[in-house]
């Protein structure tokens, strides 16, 4: 499936939940558990805020606001749709953002 229908998927799992928001402008806004995995740092977990952009030119980014572990200094913490790979996990409501950017180790 493509990146955009796996997104609209996941935002209807979630849509009317408490911690899911759809902001006037269409973007999802939500808090989340991130699980990290990574050659350079191995698995992190953190608490995070994440937007999914859901309009304009920038539809399908997802971008995860910086929290205790996750940092933009040692983190890749914004995807894009043309970049990296995403499915929604149906039965558990997870997106997994998959790829690679081998220059840092992300």
């Amino acid at each position: 499936m493509s990146a955009f229908l796996e997104i609209s998927s996941f935002g209807k799992q979630w849509k009317g939940t408490t911690n899911f928001k759809v902001m006037p402008s269409g973007n999802y806004e939500f808090r989340a558990t991130i699980t990290y995995i990574s050659v350079a740092r191995g698995t992190e977990h953190e608490d995070c805020t994440v937007k999914i952009i859901r309009n304009g030119m920038n539809d399908g980014n997802i971008e995860i606001f910086e929290n205790g572990l996750l940092q933009n200094a040692t983190h890749h913490l914004v995807f894009k749709a043309a970049y990296q790979e995403y499915e929604f996990d149906n039965i558990n409501g997870t997106l997994l953002v998959t790829g690679n950017s081998p220059p840092n180790g992300w």
